[in-house]
């Protein structure tokens, strides 16, 4: 295939791509929720890629072994090693207090790890 054609060949998919483009844009002038989710699409997101340490947060307790088969020990034992854990790690957790539908809503979150 000759330079001629080629050029010839590419104009041609050029102006396909731009037509599929242009009806693209008509068919979703009229939303702006789609247009939103079009441009997430096509736009290019920065994305920082990093290596990262988590660091685990233990909690240890002892079980004696005349309690092992008393209902609701186990529970107990949970909750009281949940409680230790969290005494370790209550420092990092942000707290959000938000108003949704005139309803207050607080949101907890914690991210665990050592840059």
């Amino acid at each position: 295939m000759n330079a001629r054609q080629t050029k010839k060949r590419l104009k041609l998919q050029i102006g396909k791509l731009q037509s599929d483009n242009d009806l693209m844009r008509r068919i979703i002038a009229n939303s702006p929720s789609m247009q939103e989710l079009y441009d997430l699409f096509n736009n290019p997101v920065n994305v920082c890629h990093t290596t990262m340490e988590f660091q685990e947060y233990k909690a240890k307790r002892i079980i004696p072994v005349y309690m092992v088969g008393v209902e609701g020990f186990i529970e107990h034992a949970k909750q009281a090693v949940a409680k230790d854990v969290f005494e370790v790690i209550k420092d990092n957790i942000s707290y959000e207090i938000d108003s949704e539908c005139g309803i207050q809503t607080i949101t907890a979150s914690i991210y665990v790890g050592i840059k």
